[in-house]
């Protein structure tokens, strides 16, 4: 296509969009056209072929052509050795690397080296990531034109129109170039630009000739132009005077022919030389005669030298040695001298002009002085002179311009400040005078009142303060008067409040709201007494409304004298019961002559008889009653006499036999209650001569009465006596009832309810010893029991613990032993007895709970049958255990499912972080950021429900089942897989672990798993310690096991626990934003360089990069150091304090694991101090599970951000600064070296790590693990449900891989229960094989396609849950006599339970050589076949539940218990005979004794199955509340992802909005290099010296808010747009960032960059 660009005569005439599409392919042909040239250059240059022009752009982006090319043209930069990749091995296998960069950081030091100018220069990310490849061949051209101009390269070939490229590669090319939009460099001024440079060096060295200044004719010489020339710095003099001899204008061979001329005048350079040396050695001593004498050579006669300027000469020329002198610098600080002398002696005239102006007092000649360029940095306003006196008297003595204009500033600012308070106090006075109550808050919330608690609903009570303070007003007053108002208002807002409640609980009777209200000060002038609530209420509720405090207050005391005056009453009322009841006749008659008892006629002389009569009084005693009584007493006590005289009568009659006479006595009324027949009289006399003497009026009547028996009513009350035994016997309660309700028995309180009382009490009686008293009696001991009984089944219907505990305090319970941590089972075991309950049951329950306490711990116990039988119905699985672990299973599948599915999402969200943060660095496509979005998927990346056996073919659940087997082998023998752990390469050891143990753990969601967990993780430790030589090796070697143990404790359970310990700290130094911990010296140093900056707008000139001693020789810093190492030793004392005080918040894995640790380290290292022990102890508990919490709680989920909200740079580097001190605590390492800033807390980390070494002590102390999580050699067997787990398919082939892997690593012998289960299993089959027909192969001859599309559903299916019933493959009886015993034993066991429902004996024995009745056959056949049912109902909703679910187990999995026809109750004690002869032989129980052991056995089983029972209850309970956690992490997640898509949805709107095109107004400021080197902005420019800096100009332009763009030309050519982010510099400035480099070469400070831009843009 050579010929296709050009003008021929052939050219149409083209329309304008024509011809532009015609340029795009001309500028992109031209392009392919230099990407040739530069192809054959280099190649020349290396002598090796390259790629074709159209690769040669993506051949560069590896740096590896760029670093060959420099070793040709500078090799001492890059040796080849050196050169990164050169065969590009790891470039084709993997793209490209972070280290390629280096090749091509060789190539830019090598053109930089050579002289290069920068101009040409791209960036590192111009050629890495492709952002500007046009650039990079635009340097190649010129440095092959500039290395021919130096002889050490040959010259580039133009191309254009001699290579021809394909239209395809133009229309690509032309694509590309479109795409990126950059600017295609102007190729053809390449040469130009470098002659201009060329140019501008001759011009330089004419300068320093007709100059005569020798630093810069160096400066120039030293050029790369000249390398071929010899230039000696010792010289210059003598290259001087050659060039002066040159004609203009100069050329390259010119100078280096001057050069050589200047090398041959070694006289004058030696005598230069001398002169130079001793300059500097006068410098050095700071000699000023010296140095006048040495400047009176004649090289130095263009210097105006001033003998009184001497000192400052020694200051300008100061710091340089005799190489770095030459005549024009020795001049120039002559210059510099005189210039500061002056400006000096002007600067000391004005401060004398401020000083006398200072003690005149004189304003108008201090504004005049100030007015001075000299104090140009101070804003001087005229009318602010007094203000600028008063500053200016208090600023330290010399005053200097720094100070002089910081005092104008304060001036300024007192002033204004004073006159916006004036205004203030006058709008505040305005709003009182007027009363405007807006007014007023609208001047209060003015800053000036700052210390004022200004609120809003106060204003009224704010102007009547204010109206009470002195004038004129002042902020001191007014913050007074507002804190008065304030005062007045709460205190006015808590009377009414109080007032309020004291209403409220006298309307409501509620005397603790009355009370607690009255407790207030504001009723201090009451006497409040706690015992007298009932009384104020009384009293307060006669008050008429509204309540006041006064009015309060004389009811309290209202309600005081009505107490004391009851209590007074209630002790002389006392008093009288104690004197009836002790018998005191004095103290009664004292009592009752009380004025209580006015209304009493006492009598001394009746006291016995007012005791007598008190006692038939009912309680409890009253005034009236007691009158009543004192008056009875009086009445007694006056017919005594008669009374005594009716009994002589009586016993006259008696003793003579005078009936006639007896009846007329005893018809007294004396007699009235005896029923006096006449005809009677003999059978009386025969009655009272059997009455013991002395005869009283009772035994006559009740003689009288037994004559009246004797006369035909003695055969009534016999009857009734027989009566009630015949009811007792037949235990008919009703017809007891029906009996006691005879006169006989009147005497008796009879409650029909307790009717069971009564006859369990009377049945007790000998036969034929009933009486009329201990019928009464035996009824009143039922009512007691029955109140007692009542009390424990209302706490047994309630499930209440603690009222059960209470109940069981009664007398009656003294002999029931109850143990508080085992209430739990009573309430389960009596929980059947209803109403029915009795204190038999109560006694049997304890006995029962006792004797398995005693088993437990190793004590003899004996449990009695009748105990047993009660409770025996505890042992039976019934509706709600089945449901409970129906509802166990599905929570587990689904918290395991979801943990897993939550694996995968946030494998793929951190992935998905990852490349957002390479496409933000431009290191990756949009597109591969899309993709990896399509994978986070909403729900997770598993999906879909756990699979059971029968969603596979039978071939494969025949495989299954063998993989059954293996788990359980695998779980419940730790050893296998502790082996297999160490068996695992480096890194797949934390995979292997997430991905095999926990999965076969169920991440330990329930006690069995966790405790098998537990094992595996001891048996691990136990191996890993066996390997190591020093007891040190498990913290430096990162121990596998001690990274097992803290990823499972990474969870739920120990999130929540990490939550509960440190959330309360860290959020306390989250929430405070004022505190800035750094004890970094060299930090600290930066940020006191960046605030003195930013406060001068003046460079400190200080070095900005310092070592930590240098950093730390400064006061300042010191100083700062210091108020912060104060900070941090509180902050660590509240942390350790409070971490050392939370042992029982730690999870108890990690604690029993801690346990486990520190015995095997004392048997492993014997020698080794306890206190070096629990240092590796506290390396885990601290360092390793509580540490990294501390320094990124964010990470471990103890503190909740948002997504866009993370902690602050401040915030982490706080949390790293107190964790770091609180691990050398833990460790007791003491700050020494490098951070001996910190030593002064040595000493409280010696004092915290005592509190750590108790605490790692009390951590690592616990219960064993088979007490904790309840677990024996019998808990398997009993359980209701069989372990299961959830694992992919793909999971147990991988699984099964590795055991084949290292079989012979982790078995004992040939003979391992290991090798025999995967002998069974074979070879790990495919996934397909396991999955089914439904996957199989599609066939050899169907098209790849589909062969692809089968692969992919494989490995989908692989993904697929399955769950796992898990058995041991050897339960079976023969195979293993331990488990064949056990099993025996089990069901001797259920067999005897079975028979003791049914037949009650003295003991199992007995029970056994007793033939069954047809009634307890009939009985034990009808609970059988209740069970059996029972059990067929449970088989046939497990079936029912499999059909229709993913669970499809197997029907024997499902129904643990047998379901066969039941027996007949005499077969069955036959074959518990067999069992029990069987086990007496292997010494599980003896005839002996009557097999008590079997009995035992059984109480201990009735606790543990309740226990189990508790235990499941807890099991629910946390897996609920852990897959509510999950469910919250999952929302956490789905956030992440929607945040994401909004991220990569935002990137793709934005690739296709339409470019603005209007152009904006915008402010700028020009400013050449040198003016920005002299205001300290500019530092440098790499590969120009500060004399060229005229040829660089700088313009900056104010963009969108907060950006500029900075425009730069560099010796006339016009640099790339740069785009300053002011809050990106501002960042840079807030982390210390001091310097940072614009287009590659020119070094600007910070500080006072942004100090410029906010004086030119935001004027300040």
């Amino acid at each position: 296509m050579a010929s296709t660009w050009g003008d021929g005569p052939n050219r149409q005439h083209l329309s304008a969009q024509a011809m532009d599409e015609k340029r795009k392919e001309n500028v992109a042909y031209q392009y392919l056209c230099h990407l040739e040239e530069a192809r054959m250059w280099i190649s020349r240059c290396l002598g090796e072929e390259l790629p074709a022009a159209i690769e040669l752009e993506a051949a560069l982006t590896n740096g590896v052509i760029l670093a060959k090319l420099t070793h040709f043209f500078a090799p001492d930069v890059v040796k080849k050795s050196k050169i990164y990749d050169p065969d590009l091995e790891r470039f084709n296998a993997t793209g490209l690397h972070f280290k390629h960069t280096d090749n091509i950081n060789y190539w830019l030091t090598g053109i930089k080296k050579v002289g290069l100018p920068a101009v040409f220069y791209p960036t590192t990310t111009d050629i890495y990531d492709r952002k500007n490849i046009p650039k990079t061949i635009y340097c190649l051209h010129a440095l092959s034109v500039y290395l021919h101009r130096l002889g050490k390269a040959p010259l580039i070939q133009d191309l254009v129109g001699e290579v021809d490229f394909s239209q395809e590669d133009i229309n690509n090319m032309q694509r590309e170039l479109d795409e990126q939009g950059i600017q295609m460099p102007a190729f053809g001024k390449i040469a130009s630009h470098c002659d201009q440079y060329v140019e501008k060096i001759l011009e330089s060295i004419e300068s320093a000739v007709a100059s005569n200044d020798q630093g810069k004719l160096m400066v120039s010489l030293n050029d790369p132009i000249f390398s071929l020339a010899e230039v000696k710095q010792e010289h210059a003099a003598c290259y001087m005077s050659s060039l002066k001899k040159v004609e203009p204008p100069f050329t390259v061979e010119a100078i280096v022919q001057a050069i050589a001329e200047g090398n041959m005048s070694e006289d004058e350079a030696q005598h230069m030389q001398e002169v130079f040396s001793n300059l500097a050695t006068a410098l050095a001593s700071g000699d000023g005669a010296a140095l006048l004498e040495l400047m009176k050579d004649k090289a130095f006669e263009s210097a105006n030298v001033i003998e009184e300027n001497v000192d400052f000469y020694l200051k300008t020329l100061a710091g340089n040695d005799a190489a770095s002198l030459t005549v024009d610098l020795v001049v120039g600080g002559v210059r510099d001298g005189n210039h500061s002398a002056k400006e000096f002696k002007r600067m000391q005239a004005m401060l004398a002009d401020v000083t006398d102006a200072l003690a005149s007092g004189d304003e108008e000649k201090l504004i005049a002085a100030l007015k001075d360029s000299a104090f140009a940095a101070a804003d001087v306003q005229g009318e602010n002179a007094s203000y600028y006196i008063t500053a200016l008297k208090t600023a330290e003595s010399p005053l200097t311009v720094s100070s002089i204009v910081a005092s104008v500033a304060d001036g300024n600012q007192t002033a204004a400040a004073y006159r916006h308070l004036q205004a203030v106090l006058g709008d505040v006075t305005d709003a009182i005078a007027s009363g405007d109550e807006e007014k007023l808050m609208a001047a209060l919330k003015d800053s000036a009142f700052a210390a004022a608690d200004v609120q809003g609903e106060n204003a009224s009570y704010y102007i009547t303060a204010l109206k009470t303070a002195e004038s004129p007003l002042t902020v001191s007053s007014i913050v007074a008067a507002v804190a008065d108002g304030n005062q007045t208002a709460a205190t006015y807002r808590h009377l009414q409040a109080v007032l309020g409640d004291v209403t409220d609980a006298i309307a409501s009777g509620d005397k603790a709201k009355l009370m607690a209200a009255l407790k207030d000060s504001l009723f201090a002038d009451a006497d409040v007494q706690d015992n007298n609530g009932s009384y104020y209420v009384k009293a307060l509720s006669t008050v008429e409304a509204p309540l006041t405090v006064s009015s309060i207050v004389a009811a309290v005391a209202e309600g005081n004298g009505t107490a004391d005056v009851y209590r007074h009453l209630q002790a002389m009322l006392g008093g009288v019961t104690e004197a009836i009841e002790s018998g005191d006749e004095e103290k009664l008659i004292t009592t009752l002559k009380d004025s209580v008892f006015a209304a009493a006629t006492v009598q001394d002389n009746n006291a016995s008889y007012y005791i007598t009569a008190l006692k038939t009084v009912e309680a409890p005693l009253t005034v009236s009653s007691i009158v009543a009584a004192v008056a009875d007493g009086n009445q007694t006590a006056a017919t005594y006499r008669h009374l005594q005289a009716m009994l002589g009568d009586v016993t006259e009659a008696t003793e003579s036999g005078n009936e006639e006479k007896l009846v007329t006595t005893l018809k007294d009324s004396v007699f009235s209650a005896a029923d006096v027949l006449g005809e009677n009289a003999s059978y009386y006399i025969k009655t009272l001569k059997t009455v013991e003497s002395p005869l009283t009026v009772s035994s006559i009547v009740a003689a009288v009465a037994d004559g009246n028996r004797s006369a035909g009513v003695y055969n009534h009350l016999q009857d009734m006596l027989s009566a009630v035994a015949a009811a007792i016997a037949g235990l008919d309660g009703q017809k007891l009832l029906e009996l006691l309700k005879d006169s006989v028995f009147s005497a008796a309180n009879v409650i029909p309810e307790n009717v069971r009382f009564y006859v369990k009490n009377l049945k007790k009686a000998p036969a034929g010893s009933l009486t009329v008293n201990s019928i009464e009696e035996a009824v009143k001991d039922g009512n007691l029991e029955a109140e007692a009984i009542k009390v424990v089944i209302a706490a047994v219907n309630a499930k209440d613990k603690d009222q059960l505990l209470e109940a069981l305090k009664h007398p009656l319970f003294k002999d029931i032993s109850v143990r508080e941590d085992n209430v739990d089972f009573f309430l389960a075991a009596l929980e059947k007895t209803g109403e029915d309950l009795t204190i038999d049951d109560l006694r049997a329950a304890a006995q029962l709970d006792n004797i398995a306490a005693n088993m437990s711990s190793g004590k003899g116990s004996t449990a009695q049958i009748s105990s047993l039988q009660k409770f025996l119905h505890l042992l039976e699985a019934n509706e709600r255990d089945y449901e409970e672990e129906k509802e166990i299973q599905m929570l587990k599948q689904a918290v395991v499912s979801t943990i897993r599915q939550q694996q995968e999402l946030e494998e793929n969200l951190n992935i998905m972080d990852i490349k957002i943060g390479l496409l933000v660095k431009n290191r990756l496509d949009l597109d591969d950021v899309v993709h990896q979005q399509s994978k986070l998927k909403k729900k997770g990346a598993l999906g879909g429900p756990s699979k059971g056996l029968k969603s596979l073919s039978k071939e494969s659940r025949a495989k299954l089942e063998g993989y059954q087997h293996l788990f359980y082998s695998l779980q419940t023998n730790p050893n296998y897989l502790a082996r297999l752990i160490f068996q695992m390469p480096g890194g797949r050891t934390t995979r292997f672990i997430e991905n095999v143990i926990f999965t076969l753990f169920n991440y330990a969601s329930n006690q069995r798993e966790e405790f098998l967990l537990m094992n595996l993780f001891t048996s691990a430790l136990e191996l890993e310690l066996k390997t190591m030589d020093n007891i040190e090796d498990i913290t430096k070697g990162n121990a596998t096991v001690i990274k097992m143990v803290i990823t499972f404790n990474r969870g739920a359970r120990g999130v929540s626990s990490l939550k509960e310990l440190i959330l309360p700290l860290v959020e306390r130094i989250i929430n405070d934003n004022d505190l800035r911990i750094n004890v970094n010296p060299v930090d600290i140093y930066k940020s006191w360089i960046n605030q003195k900056e930013s406060e001068t707008g003046e460079s400190c000139g200080m070095p900005y990069e310092v070592s930590t001693e240098q950093a730390l020789s400064h006061p300042e810093v010191q100083e700062r150091i210091m108020k912060t190492v104060g900070v941090l030793r509180g902050i660590t004392e509240g942390f350790v304090t409070n971490l050392t005080e939370s042992v029982t918040k730690i999870p108890y894995g990690i604690r029993y694991f801690s346990m486990r640790m520190r015995q095997a380290l004392s048997e492993q290292f014997p020698g080794t101090s306890k206190e070096d022990i629990l240092k590796i102890v506290g390396n885990l508990l601290y360092y390793r599970f509580m540490n990294p919490a501390v320094v990124a709680p964010d990470a471990f989920d103890i503190v909740e951000l948002s997504l866009d909200k993370g902690l602050t740079v401040e915030q982490r580097r706080n949390l790293g600064s107190i964790a770091k001190v609180l691990h050398h605590a833990s460790a007791n390492k003491l700050f020494d070296g490098e951070n001996s800033a910190l030593a002064p807390l040595n000493a409280v980390i010696e004092q915290a790590h005592q509190k750590f070494l108790t605490f790692f002590q009390k951590a690592s102390t616990t219960e064993d693990a088979e007490s904790h999580y309840n677990q024996d050699k019998y808990a398997e067997v009993t359980q209701l449900a069989k372990p299961v787990v959830y694992i992919s398919v793909k999971e147990i082939c991988n699984t099964h891989k590795l055991l084949l892997e290292h079989e012979d690593s982790i078995t004992d012998n040939e003979g391992d229960t290991l090798h025999r289960l995967l002998k069974d299993l074979g070879p790990v089959p495919d996934i397909h094989e396991i999955l089914g027909n439904a996957y199989a192969h599609p066939g050899p001859s169907v098209p790849q396609e589909v062969v692809q599309q089968w692969e992919e559903r494989v490995a989908e299916g692989g993904k697929s849950e399955i769950s796992l019933t898990l058995k041991n493959a050897f339960d079976v009886t023969g195979q293993d006599d331990k488990e064949s015993i056990l099993n025996i034993f089990l069901q001797t066991k259920r067999m005897a339970a079975g028979i003791l429902q049914a037949q009650p004996g003295e003991n199992l024995k007995a029970i056994l050589d007793t033939k069954p009745t047809e009634e307890q056959e009939a009985k034990y056949t009808k609970i059988q076949e209740a069970k059996r049912q029972f059990e067929l109902k449970q088989a046939t909703q497990e079936a029912d539940r499999s059909d229709s679910s993913t669970d499809t187990r197997p029907k024997a999995e499902a129904s643990p218990l047998p379901v066969s026809k039941v027996l007949a109750l005499k077969d069955v004690k036959e074959g518990l005979r067999c069992n029990l002869a069987i086990l007496e032989k292997e010494g599980l129980c003896k005839a002996a004794d009557n097999y008590q052991d079997i009995l035992n056995s059984m109480a201990k089983d009735i606790r543990n199955q309740h226990r189990h029972r508790q235990q499941r209850k807890k099991e629910l309970e946390g897996m609920k509340h852990t897959l509510a956690a999950l469910e919250e992490k999952g929302k956490y997640y789905e956030d992440q992802r929607e945040y994401y898509q909004l991220y990569v949805d935002a990137c793709l709107s934005n690739l296709t909005k339409p470019k603005n095109k209007k152009s904006v107004v915008r402010k700028t400021v020009k400013y050449n290099a040198a003016k920005l080197h002299e205001k300290g902005v500019l530092l440098e420019i790499e590969g120009l010296s500060s004399g060229q800096f005229k040829g660089v100009s700088f313009e900056i332009e104010s963009g969108d808010t907060g950006k500029f763009n900075v425009y730069a030309k560099f010796m006339g050519v016009s640099m790339e747009k740069v785009e300053l982010v002011f809050e990106e510099l501002l960042q840079l400035q807030y982390e210390g960032v001091s310097v940072f480099k614009m287009y590659g070469c020119a070094k600007i400070n910070v500080n006072l960059l942004v100090f410029l831009i906010n004086k030119k843009f935001y004027g300040t």
